[in-house]
């Protein structure tokens, strides 16, 4: 298996059979591995466990939501789209379909395609995707959606500091008690408006 990448093999019919067959035997082997048999057989059947009842929890956690984003259940891997994908033509999730490459979505769930853009790029990080090996290309449409939404976070929040700020700016400045003009700040006795005495 390539990192970053999901083992498709390992996608099959039944897939929550396989991992109880997996679960007994990973039991079964591990008793054998303190008692008889070496260790490495029963790490490869440890192995073969882990990865498929990851993918049985991923199957059940979907099969919960009525619409959810791939990187939210598949994490950033290259071949998302194409696992997800296979784990509906297998039958583990039957009755759902992927909408605009980044979301898999109930059938007589309705959702548009930007709108399924729009949630998933909530979840979807830029540059953890990019950390995790996955190419934006991998996921375009989700990454451009990302991006934008990122952008207007940034904007969003520039625009709030800037705000906080200038209210800051002015909470700070100082007004004459007699004449209720604003003082320029810088240590002055008297008003240069009214000449009243300041404190």
């Amino acid at each position: 298996m390539k990192v970053n990448e999901i083992d498709l093999k390992t996608i099959v019919p039944d897939l929550q059979k396989r991992c109880e067959k997996l679960q007994k035997a990973s039991k079964i082997m591990m008793i054998a591995a303190f008692l008889i048999i070496p260790a490495v057989p029963a790490m490869i059947v440890m192995s073969k466990y882990g990865y498929n009842a990851q993918l049985c929890r991923i199957v059940n956690y979907v099969k919960a939501q009525e619409k959810v984003p791939l990187t939210q259940v598949l994490g950033y891997a290259k071949n998302s789209v194409q696992a997800a994908q296979k784990l509906i033509d297998t039958g583990n999730l039957e009755g759902y379909r992927i909408v605009a490459g980044a979301m898999l979505v109930k059938e007589g769930v309705e959702i548009t395609e930007e709108d399924a853009l729009k949630e998933a790029a909530a979840y979807y990080n830029l540059q953890t995707a990019v950390n995790m090996g996955m190419d934006p290309n991998d996921m375009p449409e989700v990454a451009k959606m990302a991006a934008k939404l990122q952008q207007a976070n940034l904007e969003a929040a520039a625009a709030q500091n800037a705000a906080a700020y200038e209210a800051q700016k002015a909470a700070d400045k100082k007004f004459c008690p007699e004449c209720g003009k604003p003082l320029p700040g810088k240590g002055e006795k008297f008003c240069p408006e009214c000449g009243a005495a300041l404190k």
